[in-house]
């Protein structure tokens, strides 16, 4: 532990925030989830097949630095951070772009079920390229989270909250999901960060884009 302490002292921490308008989103998951019977569909699934998509578009974001080279991971293994008694925990979603939403969805409720019942295997902890952690859950909008050491980049999602935004040049009440991306700045800078966000704003705020990754 003291190593890794020491590591992440090392480690020039960057956090890049925006806010997306998850109105429609929220509209598509109140219809999916009434059709799901035997999984909680929450907004996660969508969210991780959304990361997936812009990470793919933004490869730095899916990198490790390894004896000062720059490693980009081919394969996305993301890690889901679950508040437990003890702790956050952070098992991980192995091979996650090969799953559907509704594997990911089941996928997640196992393994924070495990989490907080302290069952997990210990290679659910291992491997993970990419973390999220939903510091909404409890209340926050952003925060300047705690970077793996062995990752790139770890994203926190805000509470969906309703805001005023102009929408064609009329005042409406969206629903808004605030967020934070956390880097090491030894990999990537703050261009990298706003282009991965920009892409991530395009597939949450389109449905049709969406749709497209869901599929």
């Amino acid at each position: 532990i003291k190593i890794n302490m020491e590591k992440q002292a090392s480690i020039p921490i960057v956090t890049h925030m925006d806010e997306i308008d998850v109105t429609k989103l929220w509209g598509i998951r109140e219809k999916e989830k009434k059709k799901v019977k035997d999984v909680k569909l929450t907004f996660l699934p969508y969210i991780i097949k959304a990361v997936i998509s812009s990470l793919k578009e933004n490869k730095i974001l899916n990198a490790s630095l390894e004896q000062d080279a720059i490693v980009l991971k081919k394969y996305y293994n993301i890690g889901i951070a679950v508040a437990t008694e003890e702790g956050l925990i952070v098992p991980v979603i192995k091979g996650a772009e090969k799953k559907s939403l509704i594997e990911i969805a089941k996928e997640i409720q196992k393994l924070s079920e495990q989490a907080r019942q302290r069952t997990l295997d210990l290679m659910d902890l291992k491997g993970g390229t990419f973390t999220i952690t939903n510091i909404g859950s409890i209340g926050g909008m952003y925060a300047t989270p705690i970077l793996n050491i062995w990752e790139a980049a770890v994203l926190a999602l805000g509470k969906i909250h309703e805001k005023p935004l102009i929408i064609n040049g009329k005042i409406q009440v969206r629903k808004v999901l605030p967020v934070s991306i956390a880097f090491d700045h030894r990999i990537l800078d703050g261009a990298h960060a706003a282009l991965f966000t920009n892409k991530l704003k395009e597939y949450l705020e389109d449905p049709d884009l969406l749709m497209l990754v869901l599929s």
